[in-house]
């Protein structure tokens, strides 16, 4: 190689690596002043053949891994306003409340307690809502998971920790159910899917809030006849570029719908951040799931 050819070769490599860490800034930057507060909503329409036909067309809305240790307060009025804007039927909460202790949701509650939906707000607890993460005693993390129970109770919602609610219309119903965090380890498996579905009809519909997403082909899929799963945990590594993240290397399922059979999961990016306020690609998002009868002419004769 020539003299000439090295120094060519030499340019090439150092404006590259300067196109490549300035690329690099780039999307940090995007993705901390701007990306963590563009708020979206993602839209699903699933059809059923078991759906009752009084809940033709009913709507959930799912929020999911607040971590309002690390959210900003004035962006969560933001996402209030946006919930409450979908004017949906329900709305869930699949876990993640908080980063290490209760004493965050305290401070939010306030602005929580906006949130309303005409068949009420469910809940359930996520891997960080347990206090793990804070050096605290066996004792002292279930004081505090008692605490933020109480403090989402005190605001009108319906904690539902492996426990169940129905939701009537007229002489039809369908099941809310909710289980603690079930996930592969090092995460907790606190949920009991068959206490939470204790007293349930085999043909009711049910819709299942369960935060870690591992749970559906753990033991959903191949031990309930649940129709829909939402969860969250991944926030789909919060770096999502198109269909793929670094996040599908640990989860086979960790963002959007996933369909086997008849059972249906939604796995939610979430909304905030563990270690602080950065979205690039998995942008903070509510969802809506519109659920609805599947027409005669697609069923099997």
């Amino acid at each position: 190689m020539t003299v000439k050819d090295k120094n060519i070769l030499w340019t090439t490599l150092r404006i590259s690596g300067m196109a490549i860490a300035m690329l690099i800034v780039l999307v940090l930057l995007t993705g901390i002043f701007w990306g963590s507060r563009h708020f979206v909503v993602r839209r699903h329409v699933i059809f059923y053949e078991t759906l009752p036909a009084k809940f033709d067309g009913y709507r959930i809305l799912q929020f999911s891994d607040l971590h309002a240790g690390t959210f900003r307060r004035k962006d969560l009025h933001r996402v209030v306003n946006l919930i409450n804007q979908q004017h949906c039927d329900m709305v869930v909460f699949t876990g993640d409340m908080v980063n290490r202790k209760s004493a965050e949701m305290e401070e939010v509650k306030s602005i929580l307690a906006h949130i309303q939906a005409p068949d009420g707000v469910f809940s359930v607890l996520g891997n960080h809502d347990y206090g793990t993460y804070d050096g605290m005693s066996e004792e002292e993390q279930k004081k505090d998971v008692e605490r933020l129970v109480q403090c989402q109770r005190s605001i009108g919602w319906h904690p539902l920790l492996n426990d169940h609610a129905v939701v009537r219309r007229g002489n039809e119903s369908i099941v809310i159910s909710g289980v603690e965090c079930f996930g592969a380890p090092p995460f907790p498996r606190r949920g009991d899917i068959y206490k939470a579905l204790k007293g349930v009809k085999k043909n009711d519909f049910i819709v299942l809030l369960s935060h870690d997403p591992c749970h559906w082909h753990m033991q959903i899929i191949p031990e309930t006849s649940v129709q829909l799963t939402l969860s969250g945990h991944t926030h789909a590594a919060q770096f999502k570029v198109g269909d793929w993240s670094p996040i599908q290397w640990h989860y086979r399922e960790w963002s959007g719908i996933y369909v086997r059979d008849t059972k249906v999961l939604n796995v939610s990016d979430g909304l905030g951040g563990y270690i602080g306020p950065f979205r690039f690609g998995a942008w903070p998002e509510v969802a809506v799931i519109t659920l609805r009868c599947l027409p005669k002419s697609f069923t099997k004769k």
